[in-house]
């Protein structure tokens, strides 16, 4: 299941970058959403689990440390995560972009076997399918070879299940602290999705309208019986 949700959620970004690859509307829009989703599955959701746990105040520096760590990984993908890619002069792939990326995604995967209720896996989901959308656009306009579109697409979308089976390793005391960790980084990407949603502190309709859509549907995830 946890498998299958998350490789899917790389194919479907992966066929919606296919899909509007004329358009940076729509990767947009799914930003705007997914930020929106991500930031109140974490506020609502994984803050109180962490705050209710043993570890009130490591946990909270734990917290700080994933948003250091975002901070880190974003020198070296370039801000990604939320849709700042671009072709480079010379039209090579950047590798490191790919590394940090693979890494974001790999940390993402490591707390899973705390989610009893599946509700970080979905905020998961729905924050790689835009991410996955962005990466195979930038890819497919470097290479228009789709077994090397496949080949990357495949390694990406493979890298939170190994962060899943890591996570298999990790004793039961220290999940908690790793959860801490992934909703730093998840308090910083959909902060500065959801900040950079706007032009000139203005937001246009469509984004206002995602954001809400986003806030809305996270909400009534938490609270479907």
């Amino acid at each position: 299941m946890i498998f299958i949700a998350l490789i899917a959620s790389v194919l479907i970004g992966s066929l919606l970058g296919w899909y509007f690859s004329k358009t940076k509307l729509i990767p947009s829009l799914l930003l705007t959403f997914s930020g929106a989703f991500l930031l109140t599955i974490t506020v609502l959701e994984i803050f109180p689990k962490i705050y209710a746990s043993d570890f009130l105040v490591s946990n909270g520096l734990f917290i700080l440390l994933g948003v250091f760590i975002q901070i880190i990984l974003e020198t070296i993908t370039k801000g990604a995560e939320h849709g700042h890619i671009h072709k480079t002069k010379d039209s090579e792939f950047p590798l490191a972009i790919f590394v940090g990326l693979f890494l974001h995604a790999f940390i993402e995967g490591v707390p899973l076997h705390s989610d009893t209720d599946n509700h970080l896996l979905t905020a998961i989901v729905i924050h790689k399918i835009p991410v996955a959308l962005i990466l195979f656009t930038f890819i497919a306009s470097i290479t228009d070879k789709w077994h090397k579109q496949a080949l990357f697409m495949l390694v990406f979308a493979l890298a939170s299940p190994i962060g899943y089976l890591v996570g298999d390793f990790i004793p039961t005391e220290w999940m908690m602290p790793t959860m801490a960790i992934v909703s730093g980084i998840f308090l910083h990407i959909s902060t500065v999705i959801i900040f950079e949603s706007s032009d000139n502190h203005k937001l246009k309709q469509r984004k206002v309208i995602s954001l809400a859509l986003g806030f809305l549907l996270a909400y009534l995830t938490l609270h479907q019986h």
